[in-house]
């Protein structure tokens, strides 16, 4: 009999895309975004907090975006494509559960907020159907506070999970 890990909440917050916090129910991943420069790092790995039955990539972008001007406790990027999605330009991790676990997913909780020329629309999508459908579609704010944000995963393609995902989210 295979082993489960259940997940109530996956809880990902970053400053500018992510920086990640607890919330209600079982977090298996979280990424608190701080220091100097975070984004001169791909993958964004330091203060990761993983759960022991499962691996994470840490926060990382798509080769589309490049490395903005000096900011701190913020994962950012620039050059994104603001009138339409561009394939090259996202933010990603990847989540592998250990064997013989699986993951059961909820929701994932994220912050975000977003220069005055950076993109106000995103959809985030997974590896599970190679990145060709949006979970989900939502606007981000203009810089100030950070706004949370909640992405639903309760649907029957995110359960049982055994193999590693990627969720992306593009802009």
């Amino acid at each position: 009999m295979k082993k489960k890990t259940l997940i109530k909440s996956l809880v990902f917050l970053i400053a500018w895309f992510w920086a990640t916090h607890l919330g209600f129910g079982q977090s298996i991943f979280t990424n608190d975004i701080f220091g100097n420069n975070p984004h001169s790092n791909n993958p964004y790995t330091a203060g990761q907090v993983v759960d022991i039955n499962i691996s994470a990539s840490g926060i990382g972008r798509g080769n589309g975006l490049s490395l903005p001007p000096d900011t701190n406790d913020r994962y950012n990027a620039k050059n994104w494509n603001t009138l339409s999605l561009d394939n090259n330009d996202y933010f990603e991790f990847t989540l592998t559960p250990n064997a013989p676990y699986e993951i059961d997913f909820v929701n994932f909780t994220y912050s975000a907020q977003r220069s005055p020329t950076g993109p106000s629309n995103i959809a985030i999508r997974s590896s599970l159907d190679n990145y060709s459908s949006d979970i989900e579609t939502q606007t981000i704010s203009l810089e100030g506070l950070a706004v949370s944000n909640i992405v639903e995963l309760s649907s029957p393609i995110y359960q049982n999970i055994d193999i590693s995902i990627t969720f992306r989210v593009y802009a």
